[in-house]
């Protein structure tokens, strides 16, 4: 009886990335497939390249990376990103999920750090996970650009 109930309670937010992995790789409300299934896509959170992979998930991975567009109060509204912020996932907030994100906000004018932004990207995430450095650099690269064309077109 109760240490049954007991040890259930223990293992219901602990469990196996492998297994997390196996349970979520072909069936999630985040999976997009393309061409009769032969490619997946994923729209999770702390997923930088889009891959339904174990490497790339971030449901299964207790260490995981996200950067997202950072908004003012007032731009959120205009849909006007103003930076970045980098979340990091960490193991320890498994059973207090509002301290399972580290949010930090990286840059504030994307325009004029890409460098500082760099290396602020490069410090964090190699801490968590030094192989999803490159993948986080390029996430990066694509929101500074896609902010310098914005600019262009408001300029015009």
């Amino acid at each position: 009886g109760r240490s049954s109930c007991t040890s259930r309670a223990k293992m219901s937010g602990q469990c196996s990335a492998d297994l997390l992995w196996m349970l979520t790789r072909s069936n999630s409300s985040f999976l997009v497939k393309r061409d009769c299934g032969r490619i997946q896509f994923s729209t999770e959170k702390y997923n930088l390249t889009a891959q339904n992979s174990f490497k790339f998930q971030g449901i299964a991975n207790g260490k995981a990376v996200d950067i997202s567009q950072y908004y003012t109060d007032a731009d959120k509204e205009k849909k006007n990103p103003k930076g970045i912020t980098l979340c990091t996932k960490s193991p320890k907030g498994i059973n207090a999920p509002c301290k399972l994100d580290k949010p930090t906000v990286c840059a504030k004018d994307m325009r004029r750090e890409f460098k500082r932004v760099a290396r602020c990207i490069t410090a964090h995430v190699s801490k968590e996970r030094p192989d999803l450095v490159k993948p986080a650099l390029a996430r990066w690269t694509k929101y500074h650009r896609a902010l310098k064309r914005i600019g262009a077109k408001s300029k015009k």
